[in-house]
């Protein structure tokens, strides 16, 4: 804002020195110089907040990178509000999962003037119909394949790869600023891996999740949930589908269940009625995790720390 007092008073300044023939014209640009370079700032706008802590650590001290959807929700049923939608067509860089995953997105992605990036429909596995992702999980199937690709480090590096090159197209003068934010982020993520690969070596005991969310985390550390809960955090197992779950935990002696913030209590406390059912809750959507250039692997790591709660 005071960048903008400055412009303006620098223009009128110029202004007024032109018409009396007081300054030449390369003064006047000299003036309007500062101001113009501080123009030049991306406004970049990520979908959901996961993606928003991948990009704030391209985006780190060059501009801050926002976040679409509010704390608490999720991309699944959401419907965009006339000051979303201006916050969209506003910003210079669009970072999202694609149509397919995130549909409310889908008609003004058509009509966006900027760069943006789907994440989900640019990723290797997004498709591929041999991956695990792509089949059915304990009763139920994303139609797309498994959208949840921020908890995999590898997905994560390749975004930023991406993202830095859409950044660097953008913004040249900011171009070595870009790239070498994506070579500290890449190094950093790296050296998380390894220390959460260490962390979740000793297999953890059976557990259930909320909704099948995490297998790319699962994959890549070695777990692997029994069942989950309920296909979407929305929607709501029948009296079958609780009673199925209530003789899996027996059957399978399991352990932990972890919920996520949508979890209806009701269900949770039925499930773990009369058992020793320790129950635990993740974030899949980083609402609890601040935004910073090191927001993402902090994010990893509470995602490993919660899991890392569930003992013998």
């Amino acid at each position: 804002m005071m960048a903008f007092y400055i412009g303006v008073m620098n223009l009128s300044t110029c202004w007024l020195g032109l018409r009396a023939w007081r300054f030449p014209l390369i003064i006047c640009l000299l003036l309007l110089a500062p101001f113009a370079n501080a123009q030049q700032t991306l406004n970049v706008l990520a979908s959901i907040k996961p993606l928003q802590l991948i990009a704030q650590a391209l985006t780190q001290d060059i501009t801050d990178t926002q976040v679409l959807l509010p704390p608490g929700v999720t991309p699944h049923d959401y419907a965009l509000k006339p000051s979303d939608l201006k916050r969209v067509y506003a910003s210079d860089v669009l970072i999202w999962l694609g149509s397919e995953v995130e549909p409310y997105l889908a008609k003004p992605a058509t009509m966006y003037q900027g760069e943006q990036l789907a994440t989900w429909q640019s990723s290797e596995n997004s498709h591929e119909e041999n991956h695990d992702h792509d089949h059915h999980h304990d009763g139920h199937d994303h139609l797309y394949g498994d959208p949840h690709i921020w908890f995999s480090p590898d997905q994560a590096a390749s975004i930023a790869r991406q993202l830095a090159g859409v950044l660097i197209a953008k913004d040249q003068q900011n171009a070595s600023r870009y790239q070498q934010n994506l070579t500290d982020f890449l190094t950093r993520v790296s050296r998380k891996d390894v220390e959460i690969k260490a962390q979740l070596a000793d297999q953890l005991p059976a557990y259930l999740v909320a909704h099948d969310a995490y297998s790319y985390f699962e994959e890549h550390y070695g777990l692997k949930h029994v069942a989950a809960i309920s296909d979407t955090p929305e929607s709501k197992p029948g009296a079958r589908g609780l009673l199925t779950l209530r003789r899996l935990i027996a059957e399978q002696q399991i352990r932990c269940l972890f919920i996520e913030p949508q979890t209806d209590q009701r269900i949770v406390s039925i499930l773990a009625e009369n058992n020793a059912l320790q129950v635990y809750s993740l974030d899949p959507m980083a609402n609890e995790i601040g935004v910073s250039d090191t927001g993402y692997e902090n994010f990893l790591q509470d995602t490993a720390d919660r899991f890392s709660q569930c003992h013998w």
